[in-house]
């Protein structure tokens, strides 16, 4: 069977219209509805927002960052990258915080101790880079500036602030504290 050209126009717009009574009906009836989840979806994303972990340097692949809020040693902090690759200018890292101002690290050639904790520098990385040690921190004991921190993730291949690339994080580019989702 043949339609014309014409008679698809009016079954288009028969359906358009149809479709256009269907929606400003939906809108009368649940206007509150959609007012309250655009304001809670407003308020969720000036307070909070969803990290995905994309690498193996931590356990989890899910973080919900809590914008703003202070972070204790131990804890994961969501932080700004301060640019260069290879990641892009702004991307949201999360790691441990391992020491924040104040606090002793002690570098030994490549290899980093906080606490009770060693990290192995590694001389090149995962993608078979060079990886150089982070140079902001003397041989042997470091007390940490004000404004500065520590970070590092859990795999022994993360990059953290045991190497250059990274180095140690400032904080004004410290988002917020992050918790893990799973």
């Amino acid at each position: 069977m043949f339609i014309s050209n014409d008679a698809n126009k009016l079954e288009l717009l028969i359906r358009v219209k149809s479709f256009g009574g269907l929606l400003i009906k939906h809108v009368k009836t649940h206007a509150i509805t959609w007012l309250f989840l655009i304001a809670l979806y407003q308020i969720f994303t000036l307070n909070y927002l969803v990290g995905i972990n994309q690498t193996p340097s931590l356990p989890f692949k899910f973080f919900l960052i809590r914008l703003n809020e202070n972070v204790e040693t131990g804890e994961y902090i969501a932080f700004k990258w301060h640019g260069g690759k290879p990641y892009r200018d702004g991307a949201i890292f999360v790691k441990r915080l391992l020491a924040g101002p104040g606090d002793s690290v002690v570098r030994h050639h490549r290899n980093f101790s906080v606490g009770n904790r060693t990290l192995i520098g590694k001389a090149e990385g995962l993608s078979a880079k060079k990886l150089f040690p982070n140079d902001e921190l003397r041989e042997g004991g470091n007390t940490l500036q004000l404004g500065k921190y520590f970070v590092a993730g859990d795999h022994e291949y993360s990059l953290d602030s045991r190497y250059n690339a990274l180095g140690l994080v400032d904080k004004k580019d410290v988002v917020g504290r992050a918790f893990p989702i799973f």
